[in-house]
């Protein structure tokens, strides 16, 4: 073998038309174009190399992935003659999800004579040579994988390429879509062509820029490195087949849909092809964040009022993306709060909120999921490309709760990092001079509150308790030894409050339990 380069990265989808875009497949299965209980899977390439399923029908229904259609099968296979003479040379991409988080899962396999053969599963690569072992793990979310092979051998003799199945395995999961290249990809077909397929099936590619088939960047990596956690979007290019409406993001914590209406009900539809909106070719919408578990971090605007935010999310608009309406759908289970957070976009493009008035967008209601409805949201309405957003709470004074929500739906114990001096405490004048802050409840009076914190010292690990004679709002900060803000936690509306807290590492801190009635601070040591 000459040559092996091996790409894998999260999900991604693809579609093709001959003429304009990326080079052309081979052989393109898809299963939006499929028939249901059909003898073949139709090939939409146009050079007719229909695949045959092992149970001699298609699968009686579809499945989804990211409101897309795809195929369930468990050991099922479909097996195709490629008809091609004397190449040395192919690309697969194939779009899938196992169910199987150790198992070795098949993807396809090309028999070039009765003795040879290449192929992948979702632990190796197989070739004219041996075999080469790339990964002991499977991921449990859709998955894009492209492989281009080299080998010795020039005499192929119409060999068959066979899908869901490598010498005795086979796939348990999802495909979605499947494409066979007789040649190598350039390096701009491969972006091209993956980044089609992230868009459509919403997976985040990794470390590159996402490109249409006219070669316009819809997603700036290059630019905006950190906003790579999390990547997803809508939009259209007729050059591929591509027209996404809706959906996923922040690891299926959000739901945006572009929309022609603010009844919630109708935009989460089953099939992307139901929703009724119409985009044009060339727009798009995507959106990417900056952590799983992102930062929290206070945001002060124009108008002196103080919001607290957990992660942040940038918006890039491509083509005249920047007039459509969208309806975004955000879980917020989890959440001990009957307020909901507030959509907040920086329409600055500087991602520093307090860089002019941040736009806000309210909460229009639930849907039957519960799910808060942010309705009627335009991106990128100064056309400077793009927007900063973030989910947050309005803290209107200390004693409020500040609750918060990040994109990806992480709340109530949210980590903090590097925050400003302005925002921490003086371990000095704060720490008590007393030590005694074990696991027993302190009295002054029997009007006044009773705090617990167990145990003390700890390895990390703690709970915190509060008892007050009346019911309210309570917040309990977690400082470290340099005085920054690590934990907020919070409630409202209680008399009783129960806390399980972490932080990372041995040291002294501080526990700030604030309501409106007192305020307490106890000393924490962790060994």
């Amino acid at each position: 073998m000459k040559r092996i380069l091996f790409f894998i990265s999260f999900a991604f989808s693809c579609i093709l038309c001959i003429g304009q875009g990326p080079s052309s497949p081979t052989v393109w299965l898809r299963a939006d174009s499929a028939v249901l209980g059909a003898a073949s899977w139709r090939d939409v390439s146009g050079n007719g190399f229909d695949a045959t399923p092992s149970s001699g029908a298609m699968p009686s229904a579809f499945s989804r992935m990211n409101f897309n259609k795809c195929f369930e099968v468990n050991g099922e296979t479909f097996t195709l003659p490629l008809g091609i003479n004397d190449t040395k040379r192919s690309d697969v991409i194939v779009v899938y999800e196992t169910y199987d988080t150790l198992g070795e899962n098949a993807l396809w396999q090309i028999d070039i004579d009765s003795a040879k053969r290449i192929g992948q599963t979702t632990h190796r690569i197989l070739n004219d040579n041996g075999q080469i072992t790339y990964d002991t793990a499977n991921r449990l979310k859709p998955v894009i994988n492209y492989l281009a092979q080299s080998w010795r051998t020039p005499e192929v003799c119409a060999p068959t390429l066979t899908l869901c199945a490598s010498d005795s395995l086979t796939l348990s999961g999802r495909i979605a879509e499947a494409l066979y290249f007789d040649r190598h990809l350039s390096d701009t077909s491969i972006v091209q062509w993956i980044s089609y397929l992230a868009i459509k099936y919403g997976i985040t590619l990794v470390e590159t820029d996402y490109m249409d088939s006219r070669r316009n960047v819809i997603w700036d990596h290059t630019d905006h490195p950190d906003y790579c956690t999390s990547i997803a979007g809508v939009g259209r290019d007729d050059s591929v087949g591509l027209n996404q409406k809706q959906t996923f993001y922040a690891d299926g914590k959000m739901i945006v849909s572009v929309a022609e209406t603010q009844d919630s009900e109708s935009l989460q539809t089953e099939n992307n092809e139901d929703n009724p909106a119409f985009i044009a070719d060339g727009d798009f919408i995507v959106f990417g964040m900056d952590g799983v578990v992102p930062a929290v971090s206070e945001i002060y605007t124009q108008s002196g009022e103080t919001y607290e935010v957990i992660g942040r999310s940038l918006a890039q608009v491509t083509g005249n993306a920047y007039g459509y309406q969208t309806c975004i759908l955000l879980d917020t289970a989890g959440v001990n709060d009957s307020v909901a957070p507030v959509l907040m976009i920086d329409r600055s493009g500087t991602g520093e909120f307090s860089d002019g008035e941040p736009e806000l967008v309210l909460c229009s209601g639930t849907d039957s999921l519960g799910r808060c409805i942010y309705g009627s949201v335009q991106w990128d309405t100064d056309q400077n490309g793009l927007d900063f957003f973030c989910f947050a709470v309005r803290m209107p004074g200390m004693a409020d709760t500040p609750k918060a929500m990040a994109a990806d739906g992480t709340a109530q114990v949210a980590m903090h990092h590097d925050q400003p001096q302005n925002g921490r405490k003086d371990m000095t004048s704060c720490f008590p001079s007393d030590s005694g802050n074990g696991s027993e409840l302190k009295n002054t009076d029997s009007k006044s509150a009773q705090y617990s914190l167990a145990p003390n010292p700890n390895h990390g690990c703690f709970i915190v308790e509060a008892q007050y004679p009346e019911a309210q709002d309570v917040v309990v900060n977690i400082y470290d030894a340099d005085g920054r803000l690590l934990l907020a936690l919070s409630g409202k509306g209680k008399r009783f409050y129960r806390f399980d807290g972490e932080v990372p590492t041995a040291g002294q801190y501080l526990i700030d339990i604030i309501a409106p009635m007192e305020r307490k601070t106890l000393k924490m040591v962790v060994n």
